[in-house]
C-alpha cells in the first residue's frame, strides 16, 4: 500500500526533493561573505575575493562531470535513480561544509575541504537537476509541457529563495557577532532533511530503458547542432543568473551601498518575483509560443542590466532594477525546460540535456562572478556590453534550435 501511496505522489516528491537539492547547492551564494572570513582570511581583500568566488565557481566546473557520470545513468536505468543518486551526493558535503572547523582552527586544510566538500555538490547537482527537469516534461500531458517544465526551474528558484532566507532568518535570532561565529553552519547541517527523499521511490517502478549504450562523445557529435545550441541559450541564463544573486549582492555589499540583510533580502525578493514569472509563464507558453517568452526574457535582462550600471544608482533604484531583472529572468525560464527536452530524442535526452546546460553553467556561470567583478571596475558599462553579445548569441540559437516530439513517459 506505501508503494502505491509513494507512486501516486511521485511527481510531488520529485518535486520537494529539488527544492532541496537547490536548497543546498545555493547556500553557498547569500553566505559567501561569511565563507570568505571564515576560511579566506587574506589581509588582501582583493585576493580574498577572488578565492571565495573561484570557491563558488567550483561547484559549477564540476557540473559536467556529475551530468557525464549520472546523465547516462538516467537515460538507461531511468530518470528517478539518476535523481536519487545525486540527494545522496548533496547530502554529504553540506553537512561536512557545517561541520568544518574554520582556518583558525585548521589551517590550509579548511579552504582545501571546503572547495572539496563543494566540487561534491556540484557533482551531484551535475546530474540531478536535468534528470528531474526531462523527467518531469516527458510525463506531463502533451498541452501542459511548458507548465510542467515550468515546475522544475520554480522548484530550483524555491530552493534558492529558501538558502537566501536562511541568512535572513538568522538575523531574527541572533546577532551579526554570533552568525559570523557559528550560527551561519546552521542551515548547512539541516541539509540532513534532504536524505530520506533518495529512498521514495517505490523499489518495483522502474522507467529504466532498453536501449543501445551509445558513448558521451558520439552523443555530442551526432546531435552537436543542438548541444551547441542550447549551450548559447544556457550561457545567457548561467550569466545572468550568477550576476543577480552572487555578484549583485557580493558588489553592492562590498561598495557599502546596501548592507549583506539588506542585500539578501533584495534578493529574495528578486527570486520570489522569478518564481511567479516563471510559473505563470510556463503556463502560458503552452497556449502561445515557447521561444516568445524566452526571447523576451532575454531581451528584458538586457536591457535592465544597461539600466543598473549607467549613471548614478541609488540603493532604492538598485533595488527596483532588481525586482525587475527577476521577472524577466524568470520569463525566460519559464519555458526553458520543455523547450530543451524537445531538441533531443528520448534515448540521449537526458545525457544530452544535462551535459549541454552543464557545460555552460560550468564555463559562463562559473566564472561570471569573477569576470563582472573585474570587468565592473574597469567600466560598468563593458559589463552590460558583455552581457549583450551573449544575449545576441542565445538569441541566434533560439532561432536555429528546432524542436521534436516529446514521447510521453509511462
Amino acid at each position: 500500500m506505501s508503494k502505491i501511496n509513494l507512486r501516486k505522489y511521485e511527481a510531488s516528491l520529485e518535486a520537494i526533493g529539488n527544492i532541496l537539492e537547490w536548497y543546498n547547492f545555493a547556500l553557498f551564494m547569500p553566505f559567501l561573505h561569511i565563507l570568505s572570513k571564515e576560511f579566506f582570511p587574506l589581509g588582501n581583500a582583493v585576493h580574498r575575493e577572488l578565492l571565495s568566488f573561484l570557491a563558488m565557481s567550483v561547484g559549477l566546473f564540476m557540473r559536467p562531470l556529475g551530468s557525464a557520470v549520472l546523465g547516462p545513468i538516467g537515460d538507461r536505468l531511468g530518470r528517478r535513480k539518476a535523481v536519487s543518486i545525486s540527494i545522496l551526493l548533496m547530502v554529504i558535503p553540506t553537512v561536512s561544509i557545517g561541520l568544518l572547523p574554520n582556518y583558525h582552527q585548521m589551517g590550509i586544510c579548511a579552504p582545501i575541504l571546503l572547495i572539496f566538500f563543494r566540487a561534491l555538490q556540484g557533482i551531484s547537482l551535475g546530474g540531478e537537476y536535468a534528470a528531474a527537469m526531462v523527467h518531469l516534461v516527458e510525463r506531463a500531458p502533451p498541452n501542459r509541457r511548458g507548465f510542467f517544465g515550468s515546475l522544475s526551474d520554480a522548484g530550483s528558484q524555491i530552493g534558492v529563495l529558501l538558502g537566501g532566507q536562511a541568512l535572513v532568518l538568522l538575523y531574527d535570532f541572533f546577532s551579526p557577532e554570533e552568525i559570523y561565529s557559528f550560527a551561519w553552519r546552521i542551515p548547512f547541517l539541516v541539509a540532513i532533511v534532504l536524505t530520506p527523499f533518495a529512498f521514495l521511490v517505490p523499489s518495483k517502478v522502474s522507467d529504466k530503458k532498453n536501449i543501445p549504450r551509445e558513448s558521451i562523445f558520439k552523443t555530442l557529435m551526432t546531435y552537436r547542432k543542438a548541444v551547441i545550441c542550447t549551450i548559447s541559450i544556457t550561457a545567457f541564463s548561467a550569466v545572468s543568473f550568477y550576476s543577480l544573486l552572487t555578484f549583485l549582492p557580493y558588489y553592492l555589499v562590498g561598495g557599502h551601498i546596501l548592507s549583506l540583510r539588506e542585500a539578501t533580502a533584495c534578493s529574495a525578493q528578486s527570486t520570489f518575483v522569478m518564481i511567479a514569472f516563471i510559473l505563470v509563464g510556463g503556463y502560458l507558453s503552452d497556449i502561445y509560443s515557447k521561444k516568445f517568452f524566452m526571447i523576451f526574457g532575454i531581451g528584458g535582462v538586457t536591457v535592465i542590466m544597461y539600466l543598473m550600471f549607467l549613471g548614478e544608482t541609488t540603493s532604492n533604484q538598485w533595488v527596483t532594477f532588481q525586482l525587475i531583472y527577476g521577472g524577466f529572468l524568470g520569463t525566460y525560464y519559464s519555458s526553458r525546460a520543455a523547450f530543451f527536452s524537445g531538441a533531443f530524442p528520448e534515448h540521449v535526452r537526458c545525457t544530452a540535456v544535462s551535459l549541454s546546460m552543464s557545460l555552460a553553467q560550468a564555463i559562463f556561470g562559473g566564472l561570471t562572478p569573477i569576470v563582472m567583478g573585474r570587468i565592473v571596475g574597469i567600466s560598468p558599462t563593458l559589463a552590460a556590453l558583455v552581457v549583450t553579445v551573449i544575449a545576441v548569441g542565445a538569441l541566434c540559437s533560439l532561432a536555429t534550435l528546432r524542436e521534436i516530439k516529446v514521447d510521453r513517459s509511462t
